[in-house]
Order: C-alpha cells, then structure tokens, then sequence
C-alpha cells in the first residue's frame, strides 16, 4: 500500500472515530505551576497559567482569613487542572452544563477548568475558588442564589494600579437580561439546585443572582450586616419559611417592591465596583514551574476523572502510568481502587499489596488501601466479616499515621473502624471529633460522630450532631435521611432513659 493510500485510510478512520491519532490529552505538553496555597496543572501556555495562579493568589490575600493554613500544605489541599479543549474537558465526566466546577471531599478540593476561545479561565477559576473560599467559612448554609451570585460578583475582577478591583460589570450577564424575559424573583430564591435548570433558564437564574448580589452590595450597610443576614436567613428556611418570607424577615425588603428596584437599578447601568489595595508585585508570589512527564499527568487526570466515576477512561491513564517507575505505586493503588468499586476483591488487593511492595512510605496509597477496606465494611455479609475489614481499615490507617499526621479523612476512618469493631467508643468519638473541627462542612464525619454518641448512650448530643446535618441541607438527600434516622433512635433512646 502506498504512503498516500495509508494516510487516506488514517484519515477516513479520524472521521469515523472523531479523534485523531497524533495526541492524546496526557501526550501534550503540561505543566504543573505551584505556590505554598495551590497545585495547577495546565496544557495552558507558560504566561496564561502564571496569570491563572497569580490572580489566585491576589484572590486569596484580598479574601481569605490571614491566619488561615496555606491551602496546600492544609488539612484538605486544592487541586487545580486547566485544559483549553472543551472534548477533553468532557472527557473527565464534568457535567455538560459546566465550564469549571469545584468538588471537595474529606481528602482534596478539585476544581477543573477550560480556556478558550468560548471560555475565559480567570474568570471561571476565580468563580470556582469563591465557592471554596465560602465553605472555608464553616457551616453556615448559603442559598444557591447568594452562592452563584457572589461568585459571579466576586470574580468579575482585575489588578489594576495597585488595587484589587472587583464587581465589574459583566457583559455577558448584562447581555442576557437585556434580551431574555425575567423570571420572578421568588423564583430565583427558590433555585437550591442549578444542575436541574434548563440551560437559557440556567443563564438567566445565574444573570438575575449577580444582579441580586451587586444590589445589595451597592446598599450602604452591606458590609456590616451581611453574615448576620445571611445567617438569618437560614434559619428561618430551616424553621419551615418559604424563601420569600424567609428574605423579606431577614434582608427587611419586600421581594414585590425589590423586582421593580433591580429593574430601575439595571437599567441606570450604575455598578459601582469596590477596590482593596493589594502588592501587586506579590512578594510571596514564587511559583515553582515543572514540566511533567507523561506518566505524572496521567495520574493526576485519572485521579480526576476518578472524582467523576469515569473508571474506565481512569484505568487506561493508571495502565499506562504502570511502565513508568516512579508513577507505578501510584498507578497500582489507583487499579485497585477501580477493582475494588467493581467488587473484584481479589484484583483490588493483588494491586494494592503490588503498590506497597514498590513503597510503603507513601501516605495517599495507605490512605487509598484504607478506603478500600472502608467500601468493604459496607458491603460486609456479616459481623464476623465486618470485624475483619474494620481490623484491615484500622492497620491500613496506623501505616499512614507512620507517615504523616492525621486529615480528616484519616480521622473519620478511624473513627468508623473502631466504631466498626465494638472497640473503645470514646475513642472513636474523640477522632470523630477532630475530623469534625478539621473540616466543618464535611457531613459524613458529623453522621458518623452523630452514630458514636448513641453507641455511647449520649442521645442528646446524638440529636444535637444529627440536627447540624440537617441544618446544613435545604434539600432531601442521603445525609439528611441519614440524619432523620439517627434522630428517631436517639429519641427512642431518650424515652426508654426515661
């Protein structure tokens, strides 16, 4: 076959597959730029991904509590991957409607972003990072219409001569609520899940929000009453309030009256944006550049995708990071995880004994391996069986310990491994309880906390725990059902003490 003839079959099988064959997304050229507060891999140019993680930084300084960790070396560190292909973006399993996100667990915070032509990452970085920076804030439960618009209020923003200037006008916002019919604003306060809305409908809840946002930021009391509004505002929701009564008690405006008012102040075109002086120069800003090889990214992406339950494209990047040395420990913990979801008990500990044959002195592998045996207690046939896996969760969690000192996620693990095995209950809510102030807003330390006060016979701090769950959800879900259970034993504990 001539040389013309093959690269006429490549190319009619491009057109077939839709992909081409010169390179896959952990072929191209990445690089990781890192701070003390932030890890980010990018396909981005060099100059781009400084501006990406240099704004981050100014956002941090401006907004961040001044004694908090640095993000990284944290607890819960943050993780940040910037791709410029919408396909590949795609490919992690990131929701169609998105064009960054930000996920947390007990373990990482994750955001993934795109730049190009359609999206502007600093933007959207800055958007995601917000959302992180209210959850840092603890447990107070902000309304989907306060957390998107702030967000978008927030990162509408520049450094320009010497200042942080934030709340710009956003034309894609204003573009949209030029030409698209309002939706009420009682329904705008109703929103508690965007991925539910249809997408014209999404931009014009996230339009409206930002207006409702800058609105009330432009009052000349903002600043001061805020939080306690807020605050508020939650509670009354949580004591059965609709959201227009619950705003109008608690902002003391009228939602008819505030319609008419948003109106007038769109179309005066007046946003007043605000300005923090910052260093512009960031003295502490040093980022540290590193080219990546194939075999790093592609455990970086397959770790994300993993956030996604894409197993399967997840399993192609780990095997394919098992031929390089220093990525194999890494690449056999990660097939045993994927085993381990897919119930082949035997695979997933084959890998994992694989991946601390090659290094035992690697905390997130002992952490992967503890997590394995987590699922297993789950899906346990037994007490017998259980113990068993409580017993392998618990040396699993020492080995870490031998490592690095303790997350929130090793302290609820090990709180739910000595809970699993009938062992000292105070113990394992002394873990619980730190896993709990190490990180506020995780909800399945709190359940388990919750669960270890009633094998305690403490009931009441069982519903004390039980009802802070329920207080940080406004919408029925696996916690909260979690949390109602717990309460209906705690009170039949109650009246039996009784």
């Amino acid at each position: 076959m001539s040389r013309r003839l093959v690269k006429l079959v490549l190319s009619l099988l491009v057109l077939v597959c839709g992909t081409t064959f010169a390179e896959s997304l952990a072929e191209r050229i990445w690089m990781r730029v890192s701070t003390d507060n932030f890890h980010l891999h990018s396909v981005l140019d060099e100059e781009r991904t400084l501006e990406l993680l240099r704004t981050l930084e100014v956002m941090r300084s401006a907004f961040s509590d001044p004694d908090a960790a640095q993000t990284f070396q944290a607890g819960v560190p943050t993780i940040i991957v910037a791709l410029d292909k919408e396909d590949d973006y795609r490919m992690l399993g990131v929701p169609a409607s998105t064009v960054g996100i930000f996920i947390a667990d007990a373990r990482e915070n994750a955001i993934v972003i795109q730049d190009n032509e359609r999206v502007t990452a600093v933007r959207t970085i800055l958007h995601e990072y917000v959302h992180y920076l209210l959850r840092q804030n603890g447990r107070v439960v902000y309304p989907k219409w306060y957390e998107e618009g702030n967000a978008e209020y927030l990162s509408s923003s520049r450094i320009h001569n010497g200042e942080f200037e934030y709340g710009l006008p956003l034309q894609g916002r204003i573009a949209t609520l030029n030409f698209a019919a309002w939706m009420p604003l009682a329904d705008i306060l109703a929103v508690d899940d965007t991925n539910e809305l249809e997408s014209a409908a999404g931009d014009l809840f996230y339009a409206q929000a930002w207006l409702l946002v800058h609105y009330l930021n432009s009052l000349p009391d903002a600043e001061q009453h805020w939080d306690r509004r807020l605050q508020d505002y939650n509670q009354l929701l949580l004591e059965g309030l609709d959201p227009v009564a619950a705003f109008e008690a608690a902002f003391e405006l009228s939602v008819e009256t505030l319609e008419d008012t948003l109106l007038k102040y769109f179309l005066a075109e007046r946003f007043a944006s605000r300005r923090i002086p910052v260093d512009t120069s960031l003295p502490n800003f040093a980022p540290r550049i590193t080219e990546l090889r194939q075999a790093q990214i592609e455990i970086v992406l397959a770790r994300m995708a993993m956030r996604f339950h894409q197993e399967s494209v997840a399993e192609d990047w780990f095997r394919s990071a098992l031929a390089d040395e220093e990525t194999r420990p890494s690449a056999e913990a990660g097939l045993g995880t994927i085993y381990g979801r897919r119930g082949d008990i035997d695979q997933a500990e084959a890998h994992f004994e694989a991946a601390i044959y090659l290094v035992s002195y690697d905390f997130r592998m002992w952490m992967d391996y503890a997590q394995f045996w987590a699922e297993r207690l789950y899906s346990a046939a037994d007490r017998e069986e259980s113990a068993l896996y409580a017993k392998r969760l618990e040396e699993a969690l020492r080995n870490a310990l031998t490592i690095s000192d303790a997350t929130p996620e090793l302290n609820t693990l090990m709180g739910l491994a000595f809970l699993a095995q009938g062992k000292d209950v105070g113990e394992a809510i002394t873990f619980l309880q730190e896993a709990v102030q190490q990180s506020p807003i995780d909800q399945g330390s709190r359940l388990l906390l919750a669960s270890a006060y009633l094998h305690d016979y403490q009931p009441r701090r069982a519903i004390e725990i039980a009802e802070s769950v329920l207080s940080f959800e406004h919408e029925s879900n696996a916690a909260t059902a979690s949390a109602h259970e717990l309460i209906d034993l705690a009170e039949a504990m109650l009246r039996e003490q009784n």
